[in-house]
């Protein structure tokens, strides 16, 4: 069963491209493995809070109302 990626995980990978940084460097920065994040943006798995929490904290990205779509800080 796969999953399709969600508006939050578009935003994610936009904001690693903005910011030029690779699934490693976004690992290194959360402490989270590669597969783990990709596994989180890519929808396939459904990721505890505090996890994205540090996937939103390494990007730049604050929580929206819905609690799972994100946005750039301005």
């Amino acid at each position: 069963m796969s999953k399709s990626i969600t508006p939050w995980g578009r935003q994610c990978k936009a904001q690693m491209i903005l910011k030029n940084l690779t699934l490693k460097e976004l690992s290194i920065s959360t402490g989270l493995s590669k597969t783990y994040i990709s596994a989180i943006i890519n929808g396939r798995i459904v990721a505890p809070d505090e996890t994205v929490q540090k996937i939103n904290k390494a990007l730049g990205m604050q929580p929206q109302e819905s609690g799972c779509r994100m946005e750039q800080i301005q």
